[in-house]
């Protein structure tokens, strides 16, 4: 009976410390804001690709855009040596800092963008090549 006890107290334990990690994962920093958004990025996500650096960035929007996204996060890779960026993959929601239902998704990588043509962009490439 002991035994049994413990199996089922440890098993609950690890349940919990899993839920929580799992809902804990990220640690959004902002980074930047306009009047249109405030930009985050995850610093626990940040990994080196050789001369590159990768990160999740959480785009939180004032307002609605036109496909109903209030917020949009994206799995990005920054090229410190070239200024530009890319998004690898993102996902856009209905509600505030990633929560709601799912509007859209982009699965596939985007084509590189040089940074210097938007502020936002070149604020999180300038934090996560400094990092």
């Amino acid at each position: 009976m002991k035994l049994n006890f413990k199996k089922t107290l440890l098993a609950a334990v690890l349940t919990t410390i899993a839920f929580a990690a799992q809902n804990s994962f990220a640690f959004w920093m902002k980074v930047t804001e306009t009047m249109d958004v405030s930009v985050y990025a995850d610093t626990g996500t940040i990994v080196r690709i050789g001369r590159n650096k990768r990160m999740d960035v959480l785009y939180d929007l004032r307002a609605s855009d036109s496909s109903g996204q209030r917020s949009i996060r994206s799995f990005a890779e920054f090229d410190c040596d070239n200024n530009r960026e890319k998004s690898i993959n993102a996902v856009g929601y209905s509600d505030r800092m990633g929560t709601g239902k799912v509007v859209r998704t982009m699965d596939y990588p985007s084509d590189w963008i040089p940074t210097q043509s938007n502020k936002n962009e070149q604020q999180l490439l300038y934090f996560v090549c400094a990092w």
